[in-house]
């Protein structure tokens, strides 16, 4: 059954004068008729009692009624759905993100987002940037927010900023009398870092410049957990670092310092597949430019 036959029905069911309602299905009444009388045929039934002066819906005219327009409004609906999906309206994104992403750009973003698309489902995952490549790759995640240098096999990326590192002390470590602290200095210094697993380029990059220092940095610990290793550092058991968003994070029991000259920096982008292109991802990443713009 055709739904325009639905829709000829309720109409005349709404009007209950077939003249009337080819009217406003902009037909002829005979045309309307004849349709109506096919569909009765169909079904096997009679929707209406006609009569010279009248025209009344039949007990199984009146079901019929109410399920046709059950049907036809659950059509609108999901007409309206579609197209506001194709907007990039509806639907749902899974974005990955690191624990940097948390005190940057992310809530903004987020929230920027959500006053414009309240209606799109995020499903948001933290991950490591080596977890999301191997996610957004895998497509278990839709869009990343992560630390180049990647692989970027099949993916885009969008820079979005690059932050310095600093010294995270204890208090009273003789270091602090650096006001910026020269690489050189951590030489034979307990230093407790992000796991290699967790971020192989930014630990190789230590390793590299220390020894372009002259030493083997020498590590003792390795923590995913800012607060742990934060917490070790108040311990006195060593150094570690973090980028400059994140120092307002350390607490009061230990002391951020600048590094002198230091070439090594947290960068920060998006990430995407290129293959991804659903309406709801490029509403998402036609919001970072203007957030991009307010953190710059």
């Amino acid at each position: 059954m055709e739904l325009r036959y639905l829709r000829y029905f309720v109409t005349v069911a709404e009007e209950l004068h077939f003249g009337r309602a080819a009217e406003r299905l902009q037909m002829t009444q005979p045309a309307l008729s004849k349709q109506i009388a096919g569909l009765e045929k169909e079904l096997g039934v009679q929707l209406f009692a006609r009569t010279k002066r009248s025209v009344q819906l039949t007990v199984p005219g009146q079901v019929f009624w109410e399920q046709a327009k059950q049907i036809l409004s659950q059509v609108d609906d999901a007409i309206q759905l579609t197209k506001r999906a194709a907007r990039g309206e509806e639907g749902q994104l899974r974005i990955g993100f690191t624990a940097t992403a948390t005190h940057t750009i992310l809530p903004m973003l987020v929230r920027k987002f959500r006053d414009r698309f309240p209606n799109v489902e995020l499903t948001m995952l933290e991950l490591c940037t080596e977890a999301q490549v191997t996610a957004l790759q895998e497509s278990k995640i839709d869009l990343g927010f992560l630390h180049p240098p990647i692989n970027e096999r099949g993916l885009k990326i969008y820079p979005i900023l690059e932050e310095n590192f600093v010294a995270v002390l204890p208090k009273h470590h003789h270091l602090l009398k650096y006001q910026q602290i020269p690489l050189s200095a951590f030489a034979n210094e307990p230093l407790i870092v992000h796991p290699r697993q967790e971020g192989p380029v930014l630990y190789d990059g230590l390793i590299q410049i220390c020894q372009q220092f002259g030493f083997q940095p020498k590590i003792i610990q390795e923590s995913i957990s800012l607060q742990t290793r934060v917490c070790l550092v108040a311990a006195g058991i060593g150094i570690s670092f973090v980028s400059e968003s994140v120092q307002s994070l350390v607490g009061t029991d230990v002391i951020c310092r600048a590094l002198a000259n230091c070439p090594i920096k947290l960068r920060f982008a998006a990430a995407w597949r290129s293959s991804f292109t659903a309406p709801t991802l490029q509403e998402f990443l036609a919001v970072l430019p203007d957030i991009y713009s307010l953190i710059i």
